[in-house]
C-alpha cells in the first residue's frame, strides 16, 4: 500500500511539473521585441527603398515624343522623369511607377519630380531626367550625375 501510495504520488508531481510548465508564460520581452520589429519594418516599407544610380536629360518633344511610356502627355519643361526599364517593368504597359513622385538628390540638393516615361537604356537605380529637373540638381553640361532618390 505504501508502494502505491508513493507512486500515485510520483505521478501527481510529474503531471503537476508539466501542467505547470505549460502555464508559465512566456516572456513579454520577446513578443514586445518582436512587435516592435514589425512596426520598424512596417514603417520602412512604408517609406521605401532608397536607390541610387545615375541621372541624364532629356527633352521629350525631340527625344521619344510627347506622350510619356504611362500614356500622358509631357512637355519639354514638366518636372518629370523616365524610370529605367528594370524597375519600371513591362515596357508595353503602364507601370506600377507612373504617377508617383520621386524625391531625387545629388550633393545635398534635392528635388521632387513625377514618374511619366521609361528610359529603356537606363540602368537599374538610374533614372532620367527632363531639364528642369536635372537644372535643380546640376549643371546641364555636366550631362551625368550620381544620384540617390526614393518615393516621396
Amino acid at each position: 500500500m505504501r508502494g502505491a501510495a508513493i507512486v500515485i504520488l510520483s505521478l501527481l508531481f510529474i503531471l503537476g511539473s508539466v501542467l505547470l510548465a505549460d502555464a508559465t508564460p512566456a516572456s513579454p520581452y520577446k513578443k514586445r521585441t518582436s512587435d516592435a520589429s514589425r512596426r520598424r519594418h512596417n514603417d520602412l516599407n512604408k517609406r521605401g527603398a532608397t536607390y541610387s544610380g545615375k541621372a541624364t536629360w532629356f527633352v521629350p518633344s525631340t527625344q521619344g515624343g510627347s506622350i510619356g511610356a504611362c500614356g500622358s502627355y509631357e512637355a519639354d519643361d514638366d518636372m518629370i522623369v523616365a524610370m529605367n526599364a528594370k524597375q519600371y517593368g513591362n515596357m508595353s504597359g503602364k507601370s506600377s511607377w507612373c504617377g508617383k513622385k520621386l524625391k531625387i538628390s545629388h550633393k545635398g540638393k534635392t528635388v521632387t519630380a513625377t514618374v511619366n516615361d521609361a528610359c529603356p537604356e537606363c540602368a537599374y537605380g538610374s533614372l532620367d531626367l527632363t531639364g528642369p529637373v536635372f537644372e535643380k540638381l546640376g549643371d546641364l553640361n555636366e550631362g551625368v550625375l550620381a544620384i540617390t532618390w526614393q518615393e516621396a
